[in-house]
């Protein structure tokens, strides 16, 4: 199976460490990004028909990487998942065709002191987000899908197949 994966990664400090898994297996690891530039990362797996699992998991984001000044963020480190193509198949696309992308799961995780001092006033922040294709924290985005992924990807945007 065939992956391109176009990310781009917005930083001022330490490069972004991604590390790309299929089925708990890692495939690639990629921290050569330049700052607001698209990069597009290929790799094969060797996968059977069912239920896999894409994870892009993001690394090396310390608690300096995000500059807040009056409550507001005035610089930060993020990487966008701005494409997402399984055997040719376009899964998603940031703001054009977010379809599958936005059924993945990003779950995040949040620097110390910062989300013990968020529980303590009561807004503990969510262990995941839906309809997430910026990875602004350290964790893990996770994307379910079957092979064949044609079948698979046809059956949703028909509407034969409903998501849960």
């Amino acid at each position: 199976m065939k992956f391109e994966i176009t990310l781009q990664a917005k930083f001022w400090g330490m490069n972004p460490l991604i590390t790309m898994k299929v089925d708990n297996i890692v495939a690639t690891k990629v921290q050569d990004f330049t700052d607001g530039k698209e990069k597009v990362i290929k790799f094969e797996t060797d996968v059977g028909n069912g239920h896999h699992q894409l994870v892009i998991q993001r690394q090396n984001k310390i608690i300096d990487d995000t500059i807040v000044e009056d409550g507001l963020i005035i610089k930060d480190s993020t990487v966008e998942i701005m494409e997402v193509l399984i055997d040719r198949i376009v899964v998603g696309r940031m703001g054009k065709y977010p379809f599958l992308l936005d059924k993945a799961n990003y779950f995040p995780e949040y620097p110390e002191p910062w989300y013990s001092e968020q529980k303590e006033k009561g807004e503990t922040p969510p262990v995941s987000y839906k309809h997430c294709q910026t990875l602004h924290h350290n964790g893990e985005w996770k994307l379910d899908f079957e092979s064949p992924v044609h079948y698979w990807f046809f059956e949703y945007y028909s509407g034969k197949r409903k998501f849960s």
